[in-house]
This record gives C-alpha cells, structure tokens and sequence, in this order.
C-alpha cells in the first residue's frame, strides 16, 4: 500500500511543471488523482500516463463556477476528496513602476483568487468525506523575501501565504480535521523558470548560474522535489501540522 492509498487528491496546474510532477508521485503512492488544467487535452494526456486513478477535468482556477463542476465531478466519480493541492500560477517580471494594470490583476485572479475559489468550492465535499484532509497551497520563496521588479508575483504569493494561515485557523475552529499549508519552492526547473531565465536577456547558462546563485544548494530545484513536500503535508504523516510554510529552496530563505 503507497502512502497515500484511499485518498483522493484534486491537484491544479496539474498538465506540466510541478503539478504534473505532484500528480504523478500522489498516483505511484496510491493516490486517485484529479488532473486540472485549462485545456482538456492537456489533462488527458497527464491522466493517460497515470491510468484509472486519474480523472482529467477542465479548470480555470479564476472562475468560481468552473470549480463547482470540477468539485461536482469529483463528487459523481468518487464521492469524496481528501486533498487539495492549489499549484496553478502564473509570473511575469516587472517593477511596480512597470506592471500595467491588467497584469497586476492576472497575478491576483490566478494566484490567489484561485486558491481562494478552490477552497471554498472544495471544503463542503471534503467536509463530508469525513477522513482527515489537507489543503496545499504552492506559494513561493518571493511570496516570503520579496525581490524588486516581481511586484505583482510577489505580493499575489505573500497573500496566498497569510490567507493560507486564515484557513488553517477557520478549519481548526471548526473542528474539522482539514489541515491547509503552503509550499515555497524556490527556482525550479520547469517551463516558468526558462521564462525567467529568457527575460534576464542572458545567455541561458550565464542565466541559469545567476538565479542558482541566489540558492545556497548552488543549484536549482526540480519539481520531483517540491512533489516529495506536497507528499508528506498531503499523508496523515503531517497529521499535527497545519498553517506552517514549508521551503523547499535550497537554503534561499535564509541567504545572508
């Protein structure tokens, strides 16, 4: 039995990157997994590397209705949920003196109105399903140590880590046995980073040396690292841990 056999997980941005990663690790540990992504055929093709475990469905994170079908489709599939992982997202660069207008609420609508959507939308089928639950929410390093020409990432990231904590404390009072935290991957080797990395006009190599520098580790992370912490805070192995921030950044929090 894997780590996380009987339980069922809806994991968001789940087509590529970290998402895709977080999928594939719930489903080899046992896991019935919800693939969301915007494009159906993006789902599919994640759910096909997986099998029966998986379920793909069509989700804009920004649209509260397109959470209650993908929640509803759950519900008709398997009839309960034990674990939501909230890590689709979106980043650009630009100073605040920069970022236009129509950027700035893009950050907000993905990155936090959509965890925000998915919390709300998913807390009544988790509610009934009755067994502990947890609630993942992938935030980021500059969501903790801001960094200049981030300003619209930076701050959607930092507020999904305080609601993430508001959550925490209302599931507690609730007595319900739902436990929400955020993960914090530094830079990551995925198709976001190499957006980062093109931005800087940089040679890729030349790029890629100075964002790893920014990491203790002198390296950068990949997404099978960031799924191995979403595994634990998703097992009743994290049963006691809720409203805590977990880092997987190679030591860049705490960078002198």
């Amino acid at each position: 039995m894997g780590t996380l056999t009987g339980k069922v997980a809806l994991v968001t941005g789940a087509a590529r990157g970290m998402g895709k990663a977080i999928s594939l690790l719930f489903a080899r540990e046992g896991a019935r997994v919800v693939i969301a992504a915007r494009r159906l055929e993006d789902a599919q093709r994640v759910a096909t590397e997986i099998g029966d475990a998986a379920l793909p469905v069509v989700l804009d994170v920004t649209d509260r209705a397109a959470w209650d079908r993908a929640v509803a489709a759950v519900d008709a599939r398997w009839g309960r949920l034990d674990v939501l992982v909230n890590c689709a997202g979106i980043s650009a660069s630009a100073s605040t003196e920069a970022v236009t207008d129509e950027a700035w609420h893009c950050h907000m609508r993905t990155n936090l109105d959509g965890p925000f959507h998915g919390c709300r939308a998913c807390l009544p089928l988790m509610r009934r399903s009755g067994g502990p639950g947890s609630v993942i929410n992938v935030s980021s390093l500059f969501g903790q140590r801001p960094t200049p020409g981030f300003a619209a990432y930076c701050t959607s990231k930092a507020a999904l880590t305080f609601f993430t904590k508001v959550f925490a404390l209302e599931c507690a009072a609730a007595k319900l046995p739902i436990r929400v935290n955020s993960v914090h991957p530094g830079g990551t080797e995925t198709d976001m980073l190499e957006q980062a990395l093109a931005a800087t006009g940089l040679p890729r190599e030349e790029a890629y040396a100075y964002f790893a520098r920014i990491h203790p580790m002198g390296r950068m992370g990949k997404p099978e690292e960031v799924a191995a912490a979403c595994l634990w805070l998703a097992s009743d192995a994290s049963s006691f841990t809720t409203g805590t921030e977990i880092n997987v950044d190679g030591g860049a929090l705490i960078r002198p």
